[in-house]
């Protein structure tokens, strides 16, 4: 039977491939999981999870990774969200354990209602949107069962291309246009490298329990934008602050505290960067001004 040292279960992703990335970098044996037909990885689609092809193999470490990542597509199907992000994901992770693997299972600051700053990891969870209890369903089946798995709380994973928001500002930017941003809306911003590095070293150290990862302090999104349009060279002049209503963005998506408390992971060694410097090291990877209105 092969070993390997990890599965990345959602390989496709933006934080999967990173972590395929990372754990190959570091010279670990991996093998990851892919609802696409490649050669390369291993079949799975949580909708209608190929068990028995988890048991054909062992993995020392198993990355959680895959599910339905957005709050509105929760909301929209919410039978199918939960059959994805929580009954056939504990289906995954429970194979996975009967065959020696230590999970880490990727959860989400969403578990909390926002409404107290940096909530640290005992802190009572209130999730007010289906992604949230979804997430908070997962972590009480894992302490249920006491499955052998980390479960790393992160707060908004960026990547050093534009996307969502950030795409959208920074397109009408680019081409001269104004932009909107909301006031009443708040980030802790993480790059999708330091939750790569923070899920490998808890998990291959195979360390239970929770962990958050989040930036030490939040911003506004009309903070965040206005210093991509400083880092990228935009027209900051622009931008227009203004708080979203609960037609644009409904309350249950939106969290008043957005950072965690960090100082468990920081006690290891592990940086908890400022929101601020997190932003400048991604903005700085977009398309200049320049570059932006010749793409």
């Amino acid at each position: 039977m092969t070993r390997y040292d990890a599965l990345v279960v959602g390989g496709d992703g933006v934080l999967g491939s990173e972590l395929v990335t990372a754990l190959r970098s570091a010279g670990y044996a991996v093998r990851a999981t892919s609802r696409r037909s490649r050669v390369d990885a291993l079949a799975l689609d949580l909708a209608d999870p190929d068990l028995p092809a988890l048991a054909r193999a062992r993995f020392a470490c198993a990355f959680i990774c895959a599910g339905i990542a957005t709050m509105q597509a929760c909301e929209s199907a919410p039978a199918a969200a939960h059959h994805v992000n929580v009954e056939n994901t504990l289906k995954v992770m429970r194979t996975l354990a009967r065959s020696g693997s230590h999970l880490v299972f990727l959860s989400s600051g969403q578990v909390f209602d926002g409404e107290v700053p940096s909530p640290t990891e005992t802190a009572p969870r209130r999730p007010k949107n289906l992604y949230g209890r979804h997430k908070l369903e997962v972590e009480e089946a894992i302490a249920r069962e006491n499955l052998p798995a980390t479960v790393l709380r992160v707060t908004k994973i960026l990547a050093r291309v534009p996307v969502g928001m950030f795409r959208t500002w920074h397109a009408a930017l680019s081409a001269g246009r104004p932009a909107v941003a909301a006031t009443n809306m708040t980030i802790a911003p993480v790059s999708v490298e330091d939750v790569a590095q923070a899920a490998m070293r808890l998990g291959l150290e195979r360390r239970v329990g929770p962990w958050h990862l989040s930036s030490s302090d939040e911003l506004t999104y009309a903070e965040a934008a206005l210093r991509m349009a400083q880092v990228c060279g935009l027209p900051a002049a622009l931008l227009r602050g203004e708080d979203v209503t609960e037609a644009q963005v409904p309350a249950n998506y939106r969290h008043r505290f957005a950072a965690l408390d960090s100082g468990k992971l920081a006690a290891l060694g592990f940086p908890i960067r400022p929101a601020a410097a997190v932003l400048t090291e991604v903005f700085s990877a977009f398309p200049a001004a320049s570059a932006a209105r010749t793409a």
